[in-house]
């Protein structure tokens, strides 16, 4: 299992993570001006910050806009003795886009990404099916996407309290 860490982040990682929430494309010079620091200080800490894992900045897509027609949420029930090798089967596999661990009726959750739902039968029927230690799956697939959000925390008010006091 992953043993996560957390990083020890200060006001300042906190107002930095705030700003790049609201736009990630903002430049370290802009990010310094806004926070009365210097442009090195901000480098140095978005790069602590990506280093301990707390920041990774890309762009995030629709799949459903992008021609990806198919994405489904599977949940696994496993054999907990083949616990850790489906983890890393399933981590294997191209179309996972995310996994976790659940608690409840089922032990994974993975949401798959596929071109069409011809790969999707491919994928349940050939590849999941050789995967030793997978008791059953349930399949849902996506039909919109309504809400996706990427800001699991909410610095916007380090954000809001610069503001108030810059």
């Amino acid at each position: 299992m992953r043993n996560v860490q957390p990083l020890a982040l200060d006001d300042l990682d906190k107002k930095i993570l705030g700003f790049l929430q609201q736009d990630g494309r903002m430049t370290f010079v802009t990010l310094a001006a806004h926070l009365g620091v210097s442009e090195g200080t901000i480098r140095k800490r978005v790069k602590r910050l990506e280093d301990g894992g707390v920041l990774k900045t890309m762009g995030v897509t629709d799949p459903l806009k992008m021609g990806l027609d198919t994405v489904a949420f599977i949940w696994f029930r496993v054999d907990r003795l083949y616990l850790e090798g489906v983890i890393a089967a399933l981590n294997g596999l191209e179309e996972v886009r995310y996994l976790v661990v659940t608690t409840g009726g089922y032990d994974l959750v993975a949401m798959v990404v596929l071109p069409n739902r011809t790969q999707l039968v491919q994928l349940l029927n050939d590849k999941l099916s050789q995967i030793e230690g997978i008791i059953s799956t349930e399949t849902s697939i996506v039909l919109q996407i309504h809400k996706q959000i990427h800001d699991w925390a909410p610095f916007g008010d380090y954000v809001e309290r610069e503001a108030s006091h810059g």
